[in-house]
């Protein structure tokens, strides 16, 4: 039987085709140009530790400002009344709560919202820390202050040092060190307003939760350097400010006897 021809075109193509695989490439020929594209990456590249440090500490720095401003109007600037110790405990415990809130809502650990709660947080803070540093200017104690200020630097920079130094990861007591924070944040204040710093049972309390919290220091600074991310400066920024305000209270509560 004989075979049908090809259509003329589809004759043209095939023909096309063939020379085109075929056909040799002139020496001056290049090849056409061709285009990469590459796919976006599927997730953020890490921050430097530097970077993420450099942020997290100013907004530490910033907090402690907002806590010194609270702690001028809760003394009772110039010929105004100091805060009663009614509402210093409230300023304390509304602070209180919002580390609580902030620890177990994730919106609020970070972003705008997060760096508002520390604010507010470490002014409230003031407000109540106000009367009690009063209270040591007029006993004659100012000096007390400044031995806590000077005793408290001294224990955040050794321990931030030795967070930055540890080279094993200890993230996984990130969550019950935090929780224990909260706490000692309560035990402490309370302690330093209602006066129940005094004696041996007051300093020992006192020393242990200065401790809880000097350790809190390295574990945030390890987590830091190893793994932490710019979604975590604000809750870092948090912790650590709140651990240097408890040992601070620790130191207090153990120059004021």
């Amino acid at each position: 039987m004989a075979r049908r021809g090809l259509p003329s075109a589809q004759k043209d193509a095939g023909s096309s085709v063939s020379t085109l695989s075929h056909r040799p490439r002139a020496k001056n020929e290049t090849m056409p140009e061709t285009r990469s594209y590459s796919l976006p990456y599927a997730r953020t590249q890490r921050a430097s530790y530097g970077a993420i440090l450099s942020q997290t500490m100013f907004l530490v720095a910033v907090a402690i400002g907002f806590l010194v401003v609270g702690s001028y109007v809760g003394a009772g600037p110039g010929d105004a009344e100091a805060l009663g110790r009614g509402a210093a405990m409230g300023c304390t415990i509304a602070a209180v709560v919002l580390l609580f809130a902030q620890a177990f809502i994730g919106s609020l650990r970070t972003g705008g919202a997060g760096m508002a709660v520390l604010f507010v947080v470490a002014l409230l803070l003031g407000l109540g820390l106000g009367p009690v540093l009063e209270s040591f200017n007029v006993t004659g104690q100012a000096d007390v202050v400044t031995k806590a200020a000077g005793t408290t630097g001294l224990v955040v920079v050794a321990a931030g040092a030795g967070g930055t130094l540890i080279a094993k990861d200890l993230s996984g007591w990130m969550k019950p060190i935090s929780i224990i924070l909260l706490v000692a944040v309560a035990v402490s204040w309370g302690m330093l307003i209602f006066g129940g710093g005094g004696g041996v049972a007051g300093d020992v309390v006192s020393l242990v939760i200065g401790a809880v919290s000097a350790v809190a220091i390295v574990i945030y600074f390890n987590f830091l350097r190893l793994q932490a991310t710019e979604d975590d400066v604000v809750w870092l920024a948090t912790g650590i400010f709140v651990a240097v305000v408890n040992i601070f209270m620790t130191m207090l509560n153990i120059f004021g006897d």
